[in-house]
């Protein structure tokens, strides 16, 4: 076996003209090939190799778990992770206390990121089992539940010294994912291989005023990568936060491309969308828009994403904030909005409410009812469209009535 760039786990060789594959993780292994028998002889030799002392486990088909997880290939074209055992297991030994909410329709209150420095500090007790669930909590979100991962972004920033508050938002939390319990991640993909990144930034939400950085990938339906973290600098502007958001993600969106051309893929393309037209100018344009000593502060660093564009690498792509999926992980956001993209992200069947790819909205002052259509996010915008742009798409959602007068009076 040869060729462990740019992931030192991963290895490939080419027998009988097909790809086999091997990756491990500690001390256990993953193998892979269309012709089983390449596997099974695969599989030998490690069990004459490393078998001698006690048997190796193999385990085969479809249905594999491994840490927590479930991992489904039965169906053709996609894969489904479901953790179900872990989540139900966690919830058990939650004390009723943090369960007696009632209902959550979304996994975070809007005052997520609301600090109020006089409420009362949990007990040693109290604070062990907070630090302790939402260790738990992170794992999962991390692997199958993305659904959770802003207010578990938040919570990890709080086991130090936890209150009161902090104590009703991890029942919060709680009282969503028992109410979501059997939700699952499913990834397929779409030819030809595109990587798509959405990545946002909400400014100055924390207490200390640090932004908040959220990131979502997608090779097709689903996004098999997450990201919703606290930034470790202060910024200036809401601009200067993006900046800093992509820079955070750079490292993940220039791997990714390297893995899969190393695995033998084609990528033709990898696009980060923003919703920030500034950012965007300081990304494609570097020390060149960084005009009235704005952002001449920034470090040199925060501007190698303008080296990868000029290099073909990567690219920047607007995108309106009503179709940021990064919004997802920096924002609370709650109803429609929320269920929308966790179906984009989970790749979840169409929400019973909202269709997570259309829309509709209903005229004020009018019986009839207007559909406004949202934009395919996976379609190919590198080339002219007859349809809408996303700028013409969101000033109609946003104001739909308006839309229908100029079409009348056009």
């Amino acid at each position: 076996l040869s060729g462990g760039f740019p992931d030192a786990c991963v290895v490939n060789k080419m027998i009988n003209g097909k790809q086999c594959t091997v990756c491990w993780y500690v001390d256990d292994v993953k193998i892979s090939h269309v012709e089983e028998s390449v596997v099974e002889d695969l599989v030998s030799k490690m069990q004459e190799e490393y078998g001698k002392e006690a048997p190796l486990t193999v385990n085969r088909g479809k249905i594999q778990e491994y840490l927590g997880m479930k991992i489904d290939f039965s169906n053709e074209n996609k894969v489904v992770f479901s953790m179900r055992d872990y989540t139900k297991n966690l919830l058990e030994e939650c004390p009723d206390e943090l369960l007696m909410g009632g209902v959550a329709a979304s996994s975070a209150a809007s005052h997520i990121f609301n600090v109020n420095p006089k409420a009362p500090k949990l007990n040693e007790e109290k604070a062990e089992i907070f630090h302790h669930l939402v260790a738990k909590l992170l794992y999962l979100s991390k692997r199958t539940r993305p659904d959770i991962q802003l207010p578990v972004a938040f919570l990890t920033t709080r086991v130090r010294e936890p209150d009161i508050d902090d104590w009703k938002k991890l029942g919060r939390c709680l009282c969503y994912l028992n109410d979501n319990r059997d939700l699952d991640l499913t990834l397929e993909i779409t030819l030809p291989f595109i990587i798509r990144w959405w990545i946002d930034a909400a400014y100055g939400v924390h207490r200390d005023c640090k932004s908040h950085t959220g990131a979502a990938m997608s090779l097709g339906k689903g996004c098999p990568i997450n990201g919703s973290r606290k930034q470790r600098i202060n910024t200036r502007s809401s601009t200067e936060a993006e900046l800093v958001g992509v820079n955070d993600y750079m490292t993940m969106v220039l791997w990714v491309r390297l893995f899969l051309e190393a695995q033998g893929i084609e990528v033709v393309d990898n696009i980060i969308y923003q919703d920030n037209k500034s950012t965007m100018l300081l990304e494609k344009n570097g020390r060149q828009s960084s005009g009235k000593n704005k952002t001449r502060h920034f470090e040199i660093r925060y501007y190698f994403i303008h080296d990868h564009i000029k290099r073909g690498t990567t690219r920047v792509e607007y995108c309106p904030t009503d179709l940021m999926v990064g919004d997802f992980h920096t924002k609370p956001l709650q109803g429609s909005a929320f269920r929308r993209f966790r179906a984009i992200i989970m790749n979840l069947p169409s929400d019973p409410v909202l269709d997570p790819m259309t829309d509709s909205q209903e005229c004020v002052g009018t019986s009839s009812e207007t559909s406004v259509r949202q934009p395919n996010l996976f379609e190919d915008r590198s080339r002219p469209q007859d349809k809408d742009s996303w700028t013409e798409v969101a000033r109609k959602r946003r104001n739909p009535r308006t839309s229908k007068n100029n079409s009348r009076s056009a």
